[in-house]
């Protein structure tokens, strides 16, 4: 079965994919990037932060299967979202019950994980935090761009509730939902690393001043995980190259460590 993935420089998997409760998979996509490029290297950056974070005793007991990077098609979007889906419908054919965990790469690489888990989920509600909206229609000429992927989300007929916004367009105003989620819902949660302060986070593609401190944000997904049904989520937009001391990705891990063994023991 053709997954179109690398399986260089992945973490350690305890068990079979089949038997997984987590999917890992990174998608080192960059090319709409409008400002600083580099976050295609953010994958690896997490992975390797993520390998030297201390763990909690419970982390060794949920099942995780680490499934690679996608072979994106760098300059090409639509293709790689393509193969982004394809290969998240066939991982379903072979675990029905795991929870894609995506690290990006630019935002546009969310679409692909909603657009699978709205199919699979009715009733599905995408909770993103972000500095932006990405709620036009088109950036610079083009409609599939990190910078228009809610836009294409709210086109599938998904709900969405957005968290940190403050940089939007007047056109983005009427469509921006500062909403509380709803309870008890198959819920997705896309995490734009720039919904932090840039003190916090400067390795990102587009920071913004005035964002989030890592205690704000973690209480959110804490209270995200109580109070939904998490079936999906992704870590967006972290850039390696402009990462002072690593910082960014030593948060992005310790984030993504936090929502594995949180939800993990929660909810197995």
């Amino acid at each position: 079965m053709e997954l179109h993935l690398d399986r260089n420089l992945i973490l350690e998997s305890n068990c079979s994919f089949e038997e997984a409760r987590f999917g890992i998979m990174g998608v080192p996509f960059d090319s709409t990037c409008s400002y600083r490029p580099g976050c295609r290297f953010g994958p690896l950056a997490i992975r390797r932060e993520f390998i030297e974070l201390e763990k909690p005793a419970c982390f060794f007991d949920i099942p995780l299967y680490d499934l690679g990077n996608l072979y994106v098609i760098h300059g090409n979007l639509k293709e790689t979202l393509n193969l982004e889906e394809d290969t998240l419908k066939k991982a379903f054919e072979r675990n029905q019950g795991f929870i894609p965990v995506v690290l990006g790469g630019e935002h546009s690489v969310s679409y692909a994980p909603v657009k699978v888990l709205a199919e699979k989920h009715p009733g599905l509600q995408v909770v993103h935090f972000d500095a932006h909206a990405d709620l036009k229609d088109d950036y610079l000429g083009e409609k599939w761009s990190h910078a228009t992927v809610m836009k294409r989300i709210a086109q599938l007929g998904v709900d969405y509730c957005q968290k940190g916004v403050r940089i939007l367009d007047d056109e983005e105003k009427a469509l921006v939902r500062d909403t509380e989620p709803k309870k008890g819902v198959p819920t997705y949660i896309s995490i734009d690393l720039d919904v932090l302060d840039p003190s916090v986070a400067p390795g990102v593609g587009t920071p913004e001043p005035n964002g989030m401190i890592y205690s704000e944000l973690l209480s959110e997904l804490k209270g995200l995980l109580d109070s939904t049904r998490v079936v999906g989520l992704d870590i967006v937009e972290l850039s390696p190259p402009y990462d002072v001391g690593g910082i960014t990705a030593v948060t992005a891990a310790n984030l993504l460590l936090n929502m594995l063994t949180d939800r993990g023991h929660k909810h197995l």
